[in-house]
């Protein structure tokens, strides 16, 4: 693939998720969850106080291990939550 393609091959996340999805998308830390009530306590990036918001579906996005040099090995799809 050519440098000069990535921006026919790419796309944030952002509209897809807003637009056609109908979904809110937001960039922060959960902080606490509760299943019961579907409710996140969240603390928004870029904001001092803490939100508690309610779900329908709840995507946590943690993040994939990726590292040739790491001790877990090299992955794009494996995701790996470090407690």
């Amino acid at each position: 693939v050519k440098p000069k393609h990535l921006d026919a091959l790419t796309f944030t996340l952002y509209p897809v998720i807003e637009g056609r999805m109908a979904c809110k998308f937001i960039w922060g830390e959960v902080t606490e969850l509760d299943g019961q009530e579907r409710t996140a306590t969240i603390q928004p990036m870029f904001v001092k106080d803490k939100e508690v918001i309610d779900f329908d579906f709840c995507i946590i996005a943690a993040g994939c291990n990726f590292g040739v040099f790491h001790k877990w090995g090299e992955s794009l799809w494996f995701p790996t939550i470090h407690a």
